[in-house]
């Protein structure tokens, strides 16, 4: 027994380096070309060596000679510690665990993992950075993810590079180029931040944060004295990443259905998007434009078939965007705005023979927060999805309203916080419950214990069709070093 728990664990801990180090390995250079940052080891570097050798005879240099080659076996040489120091002193790892269970009716251990994530940030010179964010993950036996491998692994390694790119700066401006993440928009329920694809294989138990996948990209800064202006250009648009077959939150797809040929055609559309910002007294606000790749993919039906299979068109279709957002500061109350017009948005009609609706929207988002004190807020908010020039055949309703609460409070001298928030659909009719509690164990060991609960009304729509019995806690305990 005690053989078999070694084993376990032995080969989670290497799979684990070496699912991190596959990211790794393709990001960083060789050694050599990377300079010492240290101050006070260039300054030792260019310091003038006595020759020491004229007052020493031949076996003791001899000696010497012995003793330095043992250190450089032993420590390696002193450019291998000046590259490891730097690297390091860039570096920010983080090491977790996470343990989720789901407490309805099957109860079942849901997730298993553990991870080890890198950020790191490195100046090549006084104009140019380079900068990593990848994660390797080990998801161990009784993991769902796991699970739906068709070879029932002990464990299944994943890899997430997230960013990966070079930022060069030259006055007033700034270019990055490489994998990135672009965020759009302040609210809660955001109306604007369509630009970055989310991996919804565990939608309502990730992050909004860990869910963005990145995309190569070229994004253009310009700093004035009154606006901020960003620009991107996206010849690589991806999507969202749905739930897989057989994994504890995957939702039924056409391409699964025996009964459809689904054939896929990718977005190939450059994505391009522009920004101005200004900050002002009270907050700031902002301008958005931009040419987009639907995220989710949309499902259109062709009149010919093969065989007795009905044939599916699974396209990205591209739509225009514009809007606007802003933060304004009363005393001790923030109120967020969002605004944006998106042309040509595609809809799917309530009977699959029909042809798709091409609509434009008018979406909105409002949030009101409200701090107590320094240590408790609460927040509010309100979005909808309005269809302009609506007519009876769409699938979806004219207004898709959403509303959140919440509120926070931090006790313990800020060790301790609890959130909670409630999600309302009211097109669906669902309602999901969040609870965390973060526990600052010390400055660099923190512990978060969250519950997602959900509790639809209506089974047949929305959650209620897939996730009326996967409401789950989650505990993740993270060290970073």
């Amino acid at each position: 027994m005690l053989n078999q728990f070694v084993r376990k664990y032995c080969f989670t801990v290497l799979g684990l380096g070496l699912s991190f180090y596959s990211v790794l390995a393709q990001t960083l250079f060789h050694e050599s070309r990377i300079k010492p940052r240290y101050e006070n080891l260039v300054a030792i570097e260019e310091t003038p060596q006595e020759n020491f050798n004229e007052e020493l005879d031949l076996s003791e240099a001899d000696d010497l000679e012995i003793i330095d080659d043992l250190d450089e076996d032993e420590f390696g040489t002193e450019e291998e510690r000046t590259f490891f120091s730097a690297f390091m002193e860039n570096a920010r790892f983080s090491l977790k665990h996470e343990f989720g269970y789901g407490f309805q009716a099957p109860q079942k251990i849901v997730s298993n993992r553990s991870s080890l994530r890198l950020e790191w940030e490195s100046d090549f010179s006084e104009n140019l950075l380079f900068f990593f964010d990848g994660k390797g993950s080990i998801h161990h036996s009784n993991d769902h993810l796991t699970k739906a491998q068709n070879h029932s692994p002990e464990a299944y390694g994943t890899s997430n590079l997230r960013e990966l790119y070079l930022q060069g700066s030259y006055g007033d401006w700034s270019f990055k180029v490489g994998r990135q993440i672009v965020i759009w928009g302040e609210s809660e329920n955001s109306v604007l931040n369509e630009v970055s694809p989310q991996d919804q294989s565990e939608v309502y138990f990730t992050s909004l944060e860990d869910s963005r996948i990145g995309q190569n990209l070229i994004r253009i800064n310009y700093f004035s004295s009154q606006w901020d202006w960003d620009m991107f250009v996206n010849p690589d648009s991806q999507t969202n990443k749905l739930p897989e077959e057989h994994t504890e939150y995957y939702i039924p797809l056409p391409e699964n259905d025996t009964d459809y040929d689904v054939h896929e055609t990718m977005p190939f559309q450059t994505e391009v998007g522009f920004q101005v910002k200004r900050n002002v007294e009270s907050g700031d606000f902002a301008f958005y434009a931009a040419k987009l790749n639907e995220n989710q993919p949309f499902y259109q039906q062709k009149s010919e078939q093969i065989g007795n299979k009905t044939i599916l068109e699974k396209t990205y279709p591209n739509y225009q965007m514009f809007g606007m957002s802003g933060n304004l500061n009363f005393g001790n109350t923030l109120l967020k705005t969002e605004l944006a017009h998106k042309s040509k948005k595609w809809f799917a009609a309530k009977h699959s023979t029909d042809v798709v609706f091409k609509k434009n929207t008018i979406d909105m988002a409002l949030d009101l927060e409200y701090q107590f004190n320094d240590h408790a807020n609460i927040y509010a908010g309100v979005s909808d999805q309005h269809i302009l020039g609506w007519e009876e055949g769409i699938q979806e309703s004219e207004d898709s309203v959403k509303y959140f609460l919440g509120g926070n409070q931090s006790i313990y001298n800020q060790t301790l916080d609890l959130d909670y928030i409630l999600n309302y659909d009211h097109q669906n009719a669902s309602a999901v419950y969040r609870l965390s509690i973060k526990n600052k164990i010390m400055d660099d060991l923190n512990l978060d214990v969250s519950t997602v609960y959900f509790d639809p009304t209506d089974l047949q729509k929305g959650s209620g069709m897939y996730f009326q019995n996967k409401s789950r806690i989650t505990a993740n305990l993270t060290y970073y070093f």
